[in-house]
């Protein structure tokens, strides 16, 4: 009795031992699941959007249909747009208009003649201070109907890009990349405050779960998963937790968690129920981008322009440092004179550094560009315009790399150009940097 009590203790410890490593062999391989069970969860799309208009209109024509996949500005559909149009047309002609501004310059230049004039006489005990008195009001009025004409001239800019932009409005695009689910209008009904049609996006996919609550606590943002969906159980998703619900539901005792899973050749479809099971890893968290790291990006992103043969570009900026910088009654107002900044003025020790030392900023200048228009007509046209914004110191390049632009500038640093570009910008210019060596 003894021994058969014995030979069964050996027999059950030889079980238990090869029972222990057969169930580290069978876990070495496969993923560190936790401890809590797998739950329920629903595959739905990352974000269903109605898409409205911002105006009411008449829809004029729908572009998409059912199920097709849009990207993100795709227009989507058009409402009617006649008396937009018109009113472009209408600005885009009073913004040209340069007539007030010349005229203007030829009071401006006549009164300034008559001065002088006026002054010898003067001199000479001829007229009488009335007179000069007289003849300095009109030169000062003269200078500030000038003014007033380049003022109105950029109310007219602001004008014409409000037309635009009301214009752009009945163009509806796509807020995002996704598919549009349903359509609720079609062309020739009339919306205001009614969605057109439905857009989901796809990818990625966000999964709905339901943890019970003892579990609270255990689930943390980040934290992967195994989501396994019901039509397709022989292939395992891995998710990564995204959001953990801090309020729980009372009724069924349980929290919410959303986890995202990538879907990148739309291969999953939304609507589908699943099943999660939570894994003791985690996902690399990604540090944010600074604002010093997205002006970076932005200062790489513009290309420099190989300038191997500058001769047709000329310094632009030599004037502006004749510009004043504040509008006094007996001198010339001109509102170029807070967007254009003028060049350095080097003194003798710089230019005694500059002969000794030779670095990369002496030989690296910048260019403020614009494109030449596609006819003769249109670029003087264009060149007009920025003359009554009241930037007067451009060049038309017909030579050299930069054939077929127009020179708003020319900088020693990019801190300069950039201010010039930001002041253009703001005047409704599409402008851009370049180097020069």
């Amino acid at each position: 009795m003894i021994k058969f009590y014995d030979f069964c203790r050996r027999r059950l410890y030889l079980l238990a031992l090869l029972s222990t490593v057969h169930a580290g062999t069978a876990h070495a391989s496969d993923p560190v699941y936790s401890t809590i069970p797998a739950v329920d969860c629903v595959i739905n799309p990352y974000r269903v959007a109605d898409i409205a208009s911002p105006v009411a209109g008449v829809i004029e024509n729908l572009l998409v249909t059912r199920s097709q996949q849009v990207r993100k500005g795709q227009p989507v559909a058009q409402l009617n747009a006649d008396v937009e149009r018109a009113n472009v047309e209408l600005a885009n002609y009073r913004a040209d208009i340069r007539s007030e501004i010349e005229l203007g310059q030829i009071n401006v230049s006549f009164d300034a003649s008559r001065k002088d004039r006026f002054d010898s006489l003067y001199k000479e005990q001829v007229v009488s201070m009335d007179d000069i008195d007289a003849v300095k009001r009109e030169s000062r009025l003269s200078r500030w109907r000038l003014e007033q004409a380049r003022e109105l001239a950029r109310v007219r800019q602001l004008e014409l890009k409000r037309a635009e932009q009301q214009l752009q409005q009945k163009t509806i695009v796509a807020p995002f990349e996704g598919f549009v689910i349903d359509t609720f209008k079609d062309a020739g009904e009339h919306v205001e405050d009614q969605a057109i049609l439905r857009l989901a996006q796809l990818n990625p996919l966000v999964v709905e779960a339901i943890v019970p609550m003892e579990y609270f606590g255990k689930v943390e943002p980040n934290m992967l998963a195994e989501i396994v969906p019901e039509v397709l159980v022989d292939e395992k998703l891995s998710g990564r937790v995204s959001i953990v619900d801090r309020i729980g539901d009372t009724a069924s005792n349980t929290f919410g968690v959303r986890l995202v899973l990538d879907n990148p050749y739309y291969r999953i479809p939304a609507g589908l129920k699943c099943m999660v099971k939570f894994l003791r890893q985690w996902a690399p968290v990604e540090a944010p981008v600074t604002a010093d790291e997205e002006q970076l990006e932005t200062a790489v992103a513009i290309d420099p322009v190989d300038a191997a043969d500058n001769t047709a570009v000329e310094d632009t900026t030599s004037s502006a440092a004749e510009i004043p910088t504040s509008v006094e009654p007996d001198a010339q107002p001109s509102i170029s004179a807070a967007k254009v900044s003028p060049k350095p003025v080097k003194t003798d020790a710089d230019a005694g550094t500059a002969q000794s030392t030779s670095t990369k900023s002496d030989q690296v200048s910048y260019l403020v560009l614009t494109r030449q228009a596609e006819s003769v007509t249109a670029t003087e046209a264009l060149v007009d315009r920025i003359r009554g914004a009241g930037f007067n110191d451009l060049a038309r390049l017909n030579g050299g790399p930069f054939r077929g632009f127009i020179s708003l500038g020319l900088f020693s640093s990019r801190e300069l150009a950039e201010i010039h570009l930001r002041n253009l910008r703001n005047s409704g210019f599409e402008v851009f940097i370049r180097e020069r060596s």
